[in-house]
Order: structure tokens, then C-alpha cells, then sequence
């Protein structure tokens, strides 16, 4: 009787008949995701005219110099194309997408699936620190498909997620399968853009180049993320801003075109399960509610402070300019503070008390940084003297010089950069500089000069 049963589960054919093994099996969910979603998911086209006479030539430059060389220091100009993907959130013509997909973009187009004409757009809105933009188009009285918002908050780790967008700029309406893998994910170096406030969903489900600001969506087809980087040194390795996070910021973008965040005015560092400040700038709001070095962050904002990256989370959502209550410990005392909290702005990213210069974050090669050992498994770092950037905070100095994660830096102003000994040597010598600063960048085995032009110090928090 057992082996019956278990050979009734099989389809049985007539002799020289094919087997149809999924006979009566209905069909499988994702059809009617994919269904759903992938006409509200658009090809994003930009273009940027690039000038061939400065430092930090692209391979598409250096093309460019050797077919055109009467060209080269004339001030010639070509469009350097890019792609990658975004989804239609309000059917009168707003579309999400990645800050670094139309970062410094001249011209942008969208184009829907299966169409051949492109809609021209506008940018609505940017935000660096998240890697999302918000782009209009006119759909001239057409209405446009669109998607809405889930929560993924509510998302477990091994619910099933679909990610849908355009990979390699022309496999338009692709759609993955995975599960999630994970939330909460922070301190990635992006290569690229490294965002500042990190949060991201960990996928399996395969997000490749091209992808960046397509929609992850749940088995319902509402959005729970949106894709944003992927990790090539490993396979089944992707990374989405979760929608709690993303829908906050297209609220600001759609209502005043820019998102307003608090300042403190002090770092804070993890410290053995605890979160203690670190150094408090003169005359921020940290000075002027009485914070000090060495305190430990109880709560803030009527929240319990659980880690660093949470209170920057806590810092940065909270209402600027109006009273917040900060419960703090002091040589073994609790202190009740009252903090009345700035706005961000990005001018203060670029120099931190923890020598972030520049806006740029950088370990020793051979400093056993987890961020070097995970960059070196995507770039060419050559030998093993020298200082990595393993981070850039965007809309900085050394971003807006074209340096990346996974660039070595090699000599500043002559001063060589052999570690971080080296580093801090030349910050001390040069901080207070506000002219352009020579700094010679090797990526890979190539090595450039690049300028950088620094600004007055802040802070990160």
C-alpha cells in the first residue's frame, strides 16, 4: 500500500507520450507579482558632458584623448552615458530611484517597458546620505502604473522578495526571486557611494549592475526596498534601502525637495555595550545642552540609545530646533540635558574629530581593517604600504575630486601617505588650508594627481 501511494504522486504517460510533471499544478505566484509590478518600473538614462583637459580621466576619457588628440587640452566635450533603473510611486508622474544613478547627471530620460520614446525628466530632489532621488516626468494626461509602499518592518528574515529593474542598461523588466537574508545592515563600503545612514535588507534574490533604484518588492507587489548595491565579490549578495527608510525620504523630496536632518554637534562610539561621546564641537548644540566627552547616551528623544548607528538614526530624524530631552551618565551620576538640535548640513561632513579629512575614511593596507580586507577582494590595491579610502561621505571634498572606496592614497602635497601615522601629520599640517590640496590617488596599478578643495570643519553627528 506505501508503494502505491508514493508512485501516485507521479505523472504516468501512455508509452512514447512526454511526461508532464507539473500537470495540474497551478502556476507559480511570481507570475502575478511580475505581472503587477514590472510595468511601473522604468529604464533611467542620464547623460553628462565631461571636459577632457582635468586630471581623473575615465577609460571613456582616455578613449576619447586617443581617437580625438588635437582635442586634448581645448576644453573638448563628449556625454558620458549611465544607466540603471526606477519605479513609478505617484501615478502623476513621480519616479524613485538611486542619488548616485543621476548624481551629476546634465540630462535624464526615463522610458517604460516596451516602448521605444523616452519621457525627459526632471530631478525633483536628491539625498546622498540614503542614495535616493526622486525624478518628475510630465506624462501629458497619461496615467502612469504605479506601486505603493509595504512595510518592511513587518518583513522576517526568509519571507520571499522579488527584485525587479533593468540590469546592464538594455534587460529591461528583469525579475529575480530570492528570500531575505537579513536586516539592519550597516557599515558597508559601497564602491562608488558609500550612503551615510545605512539600514539596508540583505537579499539573495540576484541584483546586478544596472539595477540600482529598481523596486524589491513582497509576494504582494508592494515595495519593501529599493535596490541600491550589490556585492561582486560574492554571489547572492545584495543590498535594498528598506521602504520605512525610503518612504521617508520621498515624503521631503516631494514636499520641499530636500530632506532636513538634526545636528548634534558631537561623535559618539560603541564602547563595550555601551554608547559613549566622544569629542563635542565648540559651540554646537552638544556644547550648549552641556555634553561631554566621556558621557554615557541613556536616551534621547525619549528613546533608549542602543548603539551608535541607532542614535545617529535618533540624532538625525528628530525635529530640529525644538527642545529634546537627553538622559546622560556622568561619573557614575545621571543628568537629565535638554538638546535643541541644528539643522544637518552637508558643508560640516567633510572633517571629523576621528580624522575623517576630507571626507574621507582611510585604514592601512596592511592594518588588518575587515574594510580593506573586504575592498581588496573587489579592487587592485597593488602593494601592501599605503592608506585605503575605505570610506567617502558624499557631497564631500574628496567625493566631489572623484576619489572612491577602494582608491589608495599615495602622497598629499608631497607628503607621502605611508600610514596613518602619515596622515595625521599631513591633516595637522594642512587642516587649516582652503585651497586646492594636490593628492596623488592610485586605483589599481594607475596612478592620477586629483584636486581637492577643502571646506570648513564639522562634524558627522
Amino acid at each position: 500500500m506505501a508503494v502505491g501511494l508514493v508512485l501516485s504522486a507521479f505523472a504516468v504517460s501512455a508509452p512514447g507520450q512526454p511526461v508532464d510533471v507539473n500537470a495540474g499544478v497551478a502556476r507559480s505566484p511570481f507570475v502575478a507579482v511580475g505581472e503587477a509590478v514590472r510595468p511601473a518600473v522604468v529604464s533611467v538614462r542620464i547623460t553628462r558632458a565631461i571636459g577632457t583637459g582635468g586630471v581623473d580621466r575615465t577609460p571613456l576619457q582616455e578613449m576619447y584623448r586617443q581617437f580625438f588628440p588635437d582635442r586634448e587640452g581645448q576644453g573638448g566635450r563628449f556625454e558620458n552615458p549611465g544607466t540603471g533603473s526606477g519605479f513609478v510611486i505617484d501615478p502623476r508622474g513621480e519616479i524613485l530611484t538611486n542619488h548616485h544613478v543621476v548624481a551629476g547627471a546634465d540630462r535624464i530620460f526615463v522610458r517604460f517597458p516596451g516602448e521605444s520614446g523616452e519621457y525627459a525628466a526632471e530631478l525633483a530632489g536628491s539625498d546622498p546620505l540614503t542614495d535616493l532621488a526622486l525624478l518628475r516626468i510630465d506624462p501629458g494626461g497619461r496615467r502612469l502604473p504605479y506601486l505603493s509602499f509595504g512595510a518592511s518592518d513587518e518583513l522576517a528574515v526568509g519571507d520571499w522578495v522579488v527584485a525587479v529593474g533593468n540590469p546592464f542598461g538594455n534587460l529591461e523588466g528583469s525579475m529575480t526571486v530570492g528570500i531575505l537574508s537579513a536586516t539592519g545592515r550597516g557599515d558597508l563600503s559601497i564602491q562608488g557611494l558609500t550612503p551615510r545612514y545605512q539600514d539596508f535588507l540583505q537579499t539573495d534574490a540576484s541584483i546586478n549592475f544596472g539595477n540600482s533604484g529598481g523596486p524589491l518588492v513582497d509576494i504582494h507587489g508592494r515595495v519593501v526596498g529599493v535596490n541600491t548595491a550589490v556585492n561582486t565579490a560574492g554571489q547572492g549578495i545584495g543590498f535594498a534601502v528598506p521602504s520605512r527608510l525610503a518612504r521617508s525620504i520621498y515624503d521631503q523630496l516631494a514636499s520641499r525637495g530636500r530632506v532636513i536632518r538634526g545636528w548634534l554637534g558631537a561623535s559618539a562610539r560603541d564602547d563595550g555595550g555601551r554608547v559613549v561621546v566622544g569629542e563635542v564641537v565648540p559651540e554646537s548644540p552638544a556644547a550648549a545642552a552641556g555634553l561631554q566627552p566621556g558621557d554615557r547616551l541613556l536616551e534621547f528623544a525619549g528613546r533608549a540609545v542602543e548603539s551608535q548607528r541607532q542614535f545617529q538614526f535618533l540624532v538625525a530624524e528628530s525635529t530640529v530646533e525644538k527642545p529634546l530631552a537627553c538622559r546622560v551618565e556622568r561619573e557614575g551620576r545621571r543628568l537629565d540635558l535638554t538638546v535643541t538640535l541644528g539643522e544637518l548640513d552637508l558643508k560640516r561632513l567633510d572633517l571629523t574629530t576621528t580624522g575623517n579629512w576630507l571626507g574621507l575614511d582611510v585604514a592601512e593596507l596592511a592594518g588588518g581593517d575587515p574594510r580593506v580586507e573586504r575592498l581588496r577582494k573587489i579592487v587592485d590595491a597593488g602593494t601592501a604600504d599605503g592608506l585605503m579610502v575605505v570610506v567617502v561621505e558624499p557631497g564631500s571634498p574628496g567625493a566631489e575630486a572623484g576619489i572612491r572606496p577602494g582608491d589608495v592614497l599615495v602622497a598629499i602635497e608631497d607628503m607621502d601617505l605611508a600610514n596613518l601615522a602619515a596622515w595625521k601629520a599631513a591633516r595637522d599640517a594642512l587642516g587649516g588650508r582652503r585651497d586646492s590640496l594636490n593628492v596623488l590617488v592610485r586605483t589599481g596599478t594607475s596612478e592620477r594627481f586629483v584636486q581637492v578643495t577643502p571646506r570648513d570643519a564639522g562634524t558627522l553627528q
